[in-house]
Protein backbone atom coordinates (compact mmCIF):
# COMPACT_ATOMS: atom_id res chain seq x y z
CA UNK A 1 0.00 0.00 0.00
CA UNK A 2 1.26 3.48 -0.91
CA UNK A 3 0.44 6.73 0.86
CA UNK A 4 1.35 10.22 -0.31
CA UNK A 5 2.65 12.63 2.31
CA UNK A 6 3.40 16.35 1.94
CA UNK A 7 6.37 17.42 4.04
CA UNK A 8 6.27 21.15 4.88
CA UNK A 9 9.54 22.24 6.55
CA UNK A 10 11.98 25.02 5.83
CA UNK A 11 14.90 23.03 7.28
CA UNK A 12 16.77 20.92 4.71
CA UNK A 13 18.28 18.62 7.33
CA UNK A 14 14.87 17.96 8.91
CA UNK A 15 13.35 17.13 5.55
CA UNK A 16 16.16 14.67 4.81
CA UNK A 17 15.78 13.00 8.24
CA UNK A 18 12.01 12.62 7.87
CA UNK A 19 12.30 11.30 4.30
CA UNK A 20 14.82 8.65 5.42
CA UNK A 21 12.61 7.60 8.34
CA UNK A 22 9.64 7.11 6.04
CA UNK A 23 11.71 5.32 3.39
CA UNK A 24 12.64 2.67 5.98
CA UNK A 25 9.01 1.88 6.85
CA UNK A 26 8.76 -1.94 6.50
CA UNK A 27 4.93 -1.91 6.34
CA UNK A 28 4.08 1.08 4.16
CA UNK A 29 5.40 2.82 1.08
CA UNK A 30 5.43 6.62 1.40
CA UNK A 31 5.61 8.99 -1.56
CA UNK A 32 7.09 12.18 -0.08
CA UNK A 33 6.57 15.60 -1.68
CA UNK A 34 8.62 18.39 -0.09
CA UNK A 35 7.96 22.15 0.17
CA UNK A 36 9.69 24.77 2.30
CA UNK A 37 6.90 27.29 3.06
CA UNK A 38 3.20 27.62 3.84
CA UNK A 39 2.57 29.36 0.51
CA UNK A 40 4.12 26.47 -1.39
CA UNK A 41 2.03 24.04 0.63
CA UNK A 42 -1.16 25.92 -0.27
CA UNK A 43 -0.21 25.88 -3.94
CA UNK A 44 0.60 22.17 -3.86
CA UNK A 45 -2.65 21.17 -2.09
CA UNK A 46 -4.74 23.25 -4.48
CA UNK A 47 -3.35 21.17 -7.36
CA UNK A 48 -2.63 17.75 -5.82
CA UNK A 49 -4.10 15.45 -3.23
CA UNK A 50 -2.23 14.03 -0.24
CA UNK A 51 -3.07 11.41 2.34
CA UNK A 52 -1.06 13.10 5.09
CA UNK A 53 0.90 16.26 5.81
CA UNK A 54 3.92 16.58 8.11
CA UNK A 55 3.88 20.24 9.05
CA UNK A 56 6.62 22.21 10.75
CA UNK A 57 5.09 24.71 13.16
CA UNK A 58 7.82 27.34 12.76
CA UNK A 59 7.59 28.37 9.10
CA UNK A 60 8.69 31.66 7.56
CA UNK A 61 5.85 34.17 7.09
CA UNK A 62 3.03 31.88 8.27
CA UNK A 63 3.24 29.33 11.06
CA UNK A 64 1.74 25.85 10.86
CA UNK A 65 -1.45 26.65 12.80
CA UNK A 66 -2.19 29.64 10.54
CA UNK A 67 -1.68 27.38 7.51
CA UNK A 68 -4.19 24.86 8.88
CA UNK A 69 -6.72 27.61 9.53
CA UNK A 70 -6.31 28.91 5.99
CA UNK A 71 -6.71 25.41 4.56
CA UNK A 72 -9.96 25.00 6.48
CA UNK A 73 -11.19 28.37 5.17
CA UNK A 74 -10.44 27.36 1.57
CA UNK A 75 -12.85 24.43 1.83
CA UNK A 76 -10.71 21.96 -0.09
CA UNK A 77 -12.56 18.71 -0.92
CA UNK A 78 -10.10 16.53 1.00
CA UNK A 79 -7.77 18.03 3.61
CA UNK A 80 -5.05 15.49 4.48
CA UNK A 81 -4.33 14.05 7.88
CA UNK A 82 -1.94 16.39 9.71
CA UNK A 83 0.91 15.75 12.13
CA UNK A 84 2.58 18.95 13.39
CA UNK A 85 6.35 19.02 14.02
CA UNK A 86 8.05 21.57 16.23
CA UNK A 87 11.39 22.13 17.83
CA UNK A 88 9.89 22.76 21.27
CA UNK A 89 7.52 20.94 23.55
CA UNK A 90 5.23 23.92 24.02
CA UNK A 91 1.86 22.59 25.18
CA UNK A 92 0.00 25.69 23.97
CA UNK A 93 1.28 25.09 20.45
CA UNK A 94 0.03 21.49 20.62
CA UNK A 95 -3.43 22.59 21.76
CA UNK A 96 -3.65 25.26 19.04
CA UNK A 97 -2.58 22.73 16.41
CA UNK A 98 -5.21 20.20 17.51
CA UNK A 99 -7.92 22.87 17.50
CA UNK A 100 -6.90 23.87 13.99
CA UNK A 101 -7.36 20.30 12.73
CA UNK A 102 -4.12 18.41 13.38
CA UNK A 103 -4.38 14.77 14.43
CA UNK A 104 -1.07 14.55 16.31
CA UNK A 105 1.87 16.63 17.52
CA UNK A 106 5.54 15.56 17.67
CA UNK A 107 8.64 17.27 19.07
CA UNK A 108 11.45 16.96 16.54
CA UNK A 109 14.22 16.03 18.97
CA UNK A 110 12.03 13.55 20.89
CA UNK A 111 10.41 11.21 18.36
CA UNK A 112 11.89 8.08 16.83
CA UNK A 113 11.42 6.98 13.18
CA UNK A 114 9.00 4.32 14.38
CA UNK A 115 7.04 6.89 16.41
CA UNK A 116 6.84 9.14 13.37
CA UNK A 117 5.58 6.35 11.11
CA UNK A 118 3.06 5.17 13.71
CA UNK A 119 1.77 8.72 14.22
CA UNK A 120 1.30 9.26 10.48
CA UNK A 121 -0.51 5.94 9.98
CA UNK A 122 -2.83 6.64 12.94
CA UNK A 123 -3.56 10.14 11.63
CA UNK A 124 -4.45 8.77 8.18
CA UNK A 125 -6.69 6.09 9.70
CA UNK A 126 -8.44 8.67 11.87
CA UNK A 127 -9.15 10.98 8.95
CA UNK A 128 -10.37 8.13 6.78
CA UNK A 129 -12.70 6.90 9.49
CA UNK A 130 -14.02 10.42 10.07
CA UNK A 131 -14.67 10.88 6.36
CA UNK A 132 -16.38 7.52 6.10
CA UNK A 133 -18.64 8.32 9.06
CA UNK A 134 -19.48 11.69 7.55
CA UNK A 135 -20.26 10.10 4.20
CA UNK A 136 -22.50 7.57 5.91
CA UNK A 137 -24.27 10.36 7.77
CA UNK A 138 -24.82 12.30 4.55
CA UNK A 139 -26.06 9.17 2.76
CA UNK A 140 -28.44 8.48 5.63
CA UNK A 141 -29.72 12.06 5.53
CA UNK A 142 -30.23 11.88 1.77
CA UNK A 143 -31.99 8.52 2.08
CA UNK A 144 -34.20 9.88 4.86
CA UNK A 145 -35.08 12.94 2.78
CA UNK A 146 -35.84 10.73 -0.23
CA UNK A 147 -38.01 8.47 1.94
CA UNK A 148 -39.94 11.47 3.26
CA UNK A 149 -40.51 12.72 -0.27
CA UNK A 150 -41.59 9.25 -1.37
CA UNK A 151 -44.05 9.03 1.52
CA UNK A 152 -45.57 12.36 0.56
CA UNK A 153 -45.98 11.21 -3.04
CA UNK A 154 -47.35 7.85 -1.88
CA UNK A 155 -49.91 9.48 0.39
CA UNK A 156 -51.03 11.79 -2.41
CA UNK A 157 -51.37 8.85 -4.81
CA UNK A 158 -53.26 6.78 -2.25
CA UNK A 159 -55.60 9.68 -1.54
CA UNK A 160 -56.32 10.07 -5.24
CA UNK A 161 -56.70 6.31 -5.69
CA UNK A 162 -59.10 5.92 -2.77
CA UNK A 163 -61.13 8.88 -4.03
CA UNK A 164 -61.35 7.31 -7.50
CA UNK A 165 -62.25 3.92 -6.02
CA UNK A 166 -65.02 5.36 -3.90
CA UNK A 167 -66.66 7.06 -6.88
CA UNK A 168 -67.91 3.82 -8.52
CA UNK A 169 -68.97 2.48 -5.12
CA UNK A 170 -71.18 5.50 -4.54
CA UNK A 171 -72.75 5.02 -7.97
CA UNK A 172 -73.42 1.35 -7.17
CA UNK A 173 -74.98 2.25 -3.85
CA UNK A 174 -77.19 4.99 -5.25
CA UNK A 175 -78.41 2.82 -8.16
CA UNK A 176 -79.18 -0.09 -5.86
CA UNK A 177 -81.11 2.19 -3.52
CA UNK A 178 -83.00 3.74 -6.45
CA UNK A 179 -83.90 0.28 -7.74
CA UNK A 180 -85.22 -0.74 -4.32
CA UNK A 181 -87.51 2.29 -4.34
CA UNK A 182 -88.61 2.22 -7.99
CA UNK A 183 -89.19 -1.48 -8.63
CA UNK A 184 -92.91 -2.15 -8.18
CA UNK A 185 -93.91 -4.23 -5.21
CA UNK A 186 -95.43 -6.82 -7.51
CA UNK A 187 -92.05 -7.34 -9.19
CA UNK A 188 -89.83 -7.02 -6.11
CA UNK A 189 -89.37 -10.54 -4.81
CA UNK A 190 -87.78 -11.25 -1.41
CA UNK A 191 -84.74 -12.71 -3.15
CA UNK A 192 -84.29 -9.58 -5.27
CA UNK A 193 -84.76 -7.35 -2.23
CA UNK A 194 -82.11 -9.39 -0.39
CA UNK A 195 -79.61 -9.17 -3.25
CA UNK A 196 -80.04 -5.42 -3.62
CA UNK A 197 -79.46 -5.13 0.11
CA UNK A 198 -76.28 -7.17 -0.27
CA UNK A 199 -75.07 -4.76 -2.97
CA UNK A 200 -75.68 -1.71 -0.76
CA UNK A 201 -74.02 -3.28 2.29
CA UNK A 202 -71.07 -4.56 0.26
CA UNK A 203 -70.52 -1.11 -1.28
CA UNK A 204 -70.60 0.52 2.16
CA UNK A 205 -68.24 -2.12 3.47
CA UNK A 206 -65.82 -1.61 0.59
CA UNK A 207 -65.79 2.12 1.32
CA UNK A 208 -64.88 1.38 4.94
CA UNK A 209 -62.10 -0.97 3.83
CA UNK A 210 -60.70 1.69 1.50
CA UNK A 211 -60.64 4.16 4.39
CA UNK A 212 -58.97 1.57 6.59
CA UNK A 213 -56.39 0.87 3.89
CA UNK A 214 -55.57 4.57 3.70
CA UNK A 215 -55.21 4.75 7.50
CA UNK A 216 -52.84 1.79 7.55
CA UNK A 217 -50.65 3.06 4.71
CA UNK A 218 -50.32 6.40 6.48
CA UNK A 219 -49.26 4.73 9.70
CA UNK A 220 -52.46 5.79 11.42
CA UNK A 221 -54.43 3.53 13.70
CA UNK A 222 -58.08 4.29 14.33
CA UNK A 223 -58.96 3.91 18.02
CA UNK A 224 -61.48 1.21 18.83
CA UNK A 225 -65.09 2.25 19.19
CA UNK A 226 -66.23 -0.21 21.82
CA UNK A 227 -69.94 -0.85 22.17
CA UNK A 228 -71.98 -3.73 23.57
CA UNK A 229 -72.60 -6.22 20.79
CA UNK A 230 -73.60 -9.83 20.22
CA UNK A 231 -70.90 -11.71 18.33
CA UNK A 232 -73.30 -14.53 17.40
CA UNK A 233 -75.65 -12.11 15.63
CA UNK A 234 -72.80 -10.61 13.62
CA UNK A 235 -71.36 -14.00 12.68
CA UNK A 236 -74.79 -15.31 11.73
CA UNK A 237 -75.40 -12.33 9.43
CA UNK A 238 -71.99 -12.64 7.81
CA UNK A 239 -72.46 -16.36 7.14
CA UNK A 240 -75.84 -15.65 5.53
CA UNK A 241 -74.21 -13.04 3.27
CA UNK A 242 -71.55 -15.53 2.20
CA UNK A 243 -74.19 -18.14 1.38
CA UNK A 244 -75.65 -15.73 -1.16
CA UNK A 245 -72.33 -14.89 -2.80
CA UNK A 246 -69.89 -17.79 -2.29
CA UNK A 247 -72.22 -20.51 -3.52
CA UNK A 248 -69.43 -23.01 -4.29
CA UNK A 249 -68.82 -23.76 -0.59
CA UNK A 250 -70.88 -25.13 2.26
CA UNK A 251 -71.05 -22.93 5.35
CA UNK A 252 -71.78 -24.27 8.80
CA UNK A 253 -72.32 -22.17 11.91
CA UNK A 254 -71.98 -23.95 15.25
CA UNK A 255 -72.89 -22.25 18.52
CA UNK A 256 -74.06 -23.92 21.73
CA UNK A 257 -77.55 -22.72 22.70
CA UNK A 258 -78.10 -20.87 25.93
CA UNK A 259 -74.64 -19.32 26.00
CA UNK A 260 -73.88 -15.61 26.06
CA UNK A 261 -71.73 -14.25 23.24
CA UNK A 262 -71.94 -10.56 24.07
CA UNK A 263 -68.99 -8.29 24.71
CA UNK A 264 -67.80 -4.70 24.63
CA UNK A 265 -66.12 -4.65 21.21
CA UNK A 266 -65.65 -2.62 18.05
CA UNK A 267 -68.15 -4.15 15.63
CA UNK A 268 -66.48 -2.80 12.48
CA UNK A 269 -63.05 -4.09 13.56
CA UNK A 270 -64.34 -7.57 14.35
CA UNK A 271 -66.29 -7.62 11.10
CA UNK A 272 -63.02 -6.98 9.24
CA UNK A 273 -61.38 -9.80 11.18
CA UNK A 274 -64.19 -12.22 10.36
CA UNK A 275 -64.31 -11.20 6.70
CA UNK A 276 -60.59 -11.78 6.37
CA UNK A 277 -60.69 -15.21 8.00
CA UNK A 278 -63.75 -16.33 6.03
CA UNK A 279 -62.35 -14.87 2.81
CA UNK A 280 -59.13 -16.85 3.26
CA UNK A 281 -61.08 -20.00 4.08
CA UNK A 282 -62.99 -19.69 0.79
CA UNK A 283 -59.94 -18.62 -1.22
CA UNK A 284 -57.69 -21.47 -0.10
CA UNK A 285 -60.17 -24.36 -0.13
CA UNK A 286 -61.66 -26.29 -3.03
CA UNK A 287 -65.19 -25.88 -4.34
CA UNK A 288 -67.67 -28.09 -2.51
CA UNK A 289 -65.67 -28.13 0.73
CA UNK A 290 -67.08 -26.98 4.05
CA UNK A 291 -66.18 -23.83 5.97
CA UNK A 292 -67.17 -24.04 9.62
CA UNK A 293 -67.58 -21.10 11.98
CA UNK A 294 -67.76 -22.15 15.61
CA UNK A 295 -68.42 -20.06 18.71
CA UNK A 296 -67.58 -20.99 22.26
CA UNK A 297 -67.20 -19.48 25.72
CA UNK A 298 -64.17 -19.82 27.94
CA UNK A 299 -65.15 -19.40 31.58
CA UNK A 300 -61.90 -18.15 33.01
CA UNK A 301 -62.48 -15.94 36.03
CA UNK A 302 -62.11 -13.05 36.61
CA UNK A 303 -61.97 -12.44 32.82
CA UNK A 304 -64.35 -14.37 30.63
CA UNK A 305 -63.48 -14.95 27.00
CA UNK A 306 -65.48 -15.65 23.87
CA UNK A 307 -63.89 -17.97 21.31
CA UNK A 308 -64.39 -17.80 17.56
CA UNK A 309 -63.11 -20.60 15.31
CA UNK A 310 -62.94 -20.49 11.50
CA UNK A 311 -62.22 -23.96 10.13
CA UNK A 312 -61.57 -24.84 6.49
CA UNK A 313 -60.66 -27.96 4.53
CA UNK A 314 -58.20 -26.19 2.27
CA UNK A 315 -54.54 -26.41 1.32
CA UNK A 316 -53.33 -25.78 4.86
CA UNK A 317 -50.15 -24.00 5.91
CA UNK A 318 -46.71 -25.65 5.66
CA UNK A 319 -45.06 -26.15 9.04
CA UNK A 320 -42.14 -23.92 8.01
CA UNK A 321 -44.55 -21.03 7.33
CA UNK A 322 -46.60 -21.27 10.53
CA UNK A 323 -44.29 -19.04 12.65
CA UNK A 324 -44.60 -16.26 10.05
CA UNK A 325 -48.24 -16.55 9.01
CA UNK A 326 -49.22 -13.30 10.78
CA UNK A 327 -46.30 -11.28 9.46
CA UNK A 328 -46.99 -8.64 6.84
CA UNK A 329 -46.40 -9.58 3.21
CA UNK A 330 -45.71 -13.22 4.07
CA UNK A 331 -47.49 -15.81 1.96
CA UNK A 332 -47.27 -19.57 2.26
CA UNK A 333 -44.92 -21.33 -0.12
CA UNK A 334 -47.73 -23.65 -1.23
CA UNK A 335 -49.92 -20.76 -2.43
CA UNK A 336 -50.30 -20.67 -6.21
CA UNK A 337 -49.18 -17.55 -8.05
CA UNK A 338 -52.66 -17.47 -9.58
CA UNK A 339 -54.23 -16.84 -6.16
CA UNK A 340 -54.40 -13.12 -5.49
CA UNK A 341 -53.40 -11.63 -2.15
CA UNK A 342 -51.10 -9.07 -0.57
CA UNK A 343 -50.10 -10.91 2.59
CA UNK A 344 -51.33 -8.13 4.89
CA UNK A 345 -54.81 -9.37 5.79
CA UNK A 346 -53.86 -11.73 8.60
CA UNK A 347 -51.40 -9.22 10.06
CA UNK A 348 -54.17 -6.61 10.14
CA UNK A 349 -56.65 -9.10 11.62
CA UNK A 350 -54.26 -10.04 14.41
CA UNK A 351 -53.65 -6.37 15.18
CA UNK A 352 -57.39 -5.74 15.46
CA UNK A 353 -57.80 -8.66 17.86
CA UNK A 354 -54.80 -7.59 19.93
CA UNK A 355 -56.21 -4.07 20.26
CA UNK A 356 -59.18 -5.73 21.98
CA UNK A 357 -56.78 -7.47 24.36
CA UNK A 358 -57.31 -10.81 22.68
CA UNK A 359 -55.27 -13.25 20.62
CA UNK A 360 -55.43 -14.72 17.13
CA UNK A 361 -53.74 -18.07 16.59
CA UNK A 362 -53.76 -20.84 14.00
CA UNK A 363 -53.55 -24.62 13.86
CA UNK A 364 -52.92 -26.10 10.44
CA UNK A 365 -51.74 -29.16 8.56
CA UNK A 366 -50.70 -28.91 4.95
CA UNK A 367 -53.24 -30.43 2.53
CA UNK A 368 -55.75 -30.92 5.37
CA UNK A 369 -56.91 -27.45 6.33
CA UNK A 370 -56.55 -24.70 8.89
CA UNK A 371 -58.28 -23.55 12.06
CA UNK A 372 -57.98 -19.91 13.08
CA UNK A 373 -58.86 -19.17 16.69
CA UNK A 374 -59.90 -15.73 17.94
CA UNK A 375 -59.93 -15.35 21.72
CA UNK A 376 -61.67 -12.16 22.88
CA UNK A 377 -62.07 -10.82 26.43
CA UNK A 378 -65.60 -9.60 26.95
CA UNK A 379 -64.64 -6.30 28.53
CA UNK A 380 -68.01 -5.99 30.33
CA UNK A 381 -70.22 -7.57 32.94
CA UNK A 382 -71.82 -10.32 30.88
CA UNK A 383 -75.04 -10.42 32.90
CA UNK A 384 -76.01 -6.91 31.76
CA UNK A 385 -76.46 -7.70 28.07
CA UNK A 386 -78.76 -10.58 27.14
CA UNK A 387 -77.93 -12.84 24.25
CA UNK A 388 -79.43 -11.78 20.92
CA UNK A 389 -80.92 -14.72 19.04
CA UNK A 390 -79.97 -15.38 15.41
CA UNK A 391 -81.96 -13.06 13.14
CA UNK A 392 -83.42 -15.75 10.88
CA UNK A 393 -85.50 -18.52 12.28
CA UNK A 394 -84.89 -21.18 14.92
CA UNK A 395 -82.03 -23.64 14.99
CA UNK A 396 -82.53 -26.80 12.94
CA UNK A 397 -83.69 -29.90 14.68
CA UNK A 398 -81.21 -32.42 15.92
CA UNK A 399 -78.99 -30.48 18.30
CA UNK A 400 -77.64 -27.14 19.47
CA UNK A 401 -75.79 -26.44 16.22
CA UNK A 402 -76.76 -23.74 13.70
CA UNK A 403 -76.03 -25.08 10.23
CA UNK A 404 -76.26 -22.97 7.12
CA UNK A 405 -75.86 -23.90 3.49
Amino acid sequence: MTLRVLLVDDGMSDRIAVSRALAKDPDMKWEVAQVASAEEALTYLSQHSADAMLLDYHLPGMNGVALLQQLAALGLPAIPAVVVLTGSGNERVAVDAMKAGAQDYLVKEAFSPERLRRSLRAAVDTVRMTRELEERRLRAERAEAAARDALVVRDELFSLATHDLKGPLQIMTLNAQVLRRQIPAAVMTPALETRLGHIVRAAHRMGELIDHFLEVTRGQERPLKREPMDLLAMVHGKVRELEATATRHVFVLEAPEGRDFTGNWDAHALERVLENLLGNAVKYSAAGSTVTVRLGVEDDEPQRYVLLYVVDQGIGIPAADLPFVFERFHRGRNVSQDVSGSGVGLASARRMVELHGGTLSVESLENQGSTFIVRLPRGLQVSVFPTTPPPQGPAPAGGPTHSAR
